[in-house]
């Protein structure tokens, strides 16, 4: 087990959950706006760099959108356990990839698993 896989984290409020939620989507949507496509627009030739964005932008949606719809229902419970925990560490674990983004909220950089080189 690596180091940031055992840290467990205090589960976060909805609030917390919403912001990064919101993070995370904003991040996603701006890398994708090269292959969003106008009305009519033929669509990214199959394989191309592209394509494989707008791919693994809509593959991050749905983790991302998952992990806090399960949190959210944890939350509204109030009944929090280990799906909560798994979920809120993985939502931790992808926003790393923006951890020196200036517009990470403050109160994240704390949670974020340690960097490794």
């Amino acid at each position: 087990m690596t180091e940031s896989a055992s840290v467990q984290h205090s589960l976060p409020t909805w609030d917390q959950v919403a912001a990064l939620r919101d993070f995370i989507d904003g991040r996603t949507y701006a890398a994708a706006v090269p292959t969003i496509r106008l009305n009519g627009e033929p669509p990214h030739a199959p394989g191309s760099a592209l394509a494989r964005v707008a791919e693994v932008n809509g593959a991050l949606y749905e983790v991302t959108s998952y992990l806090c719809r399960r949190l959210y229902d944890e939350l509204e419970s109030g009944h929090l356990g280990p799906i909560a925990q798994a979920s809120w560490d993985a939502l931790l674990t992808i926003t790393a990839a923006w951890r020196e983004d200036p517009e990470l909220p403050g109160w994240v950089n704390g949670l974020l698993p340690v960097k490794r080189r």
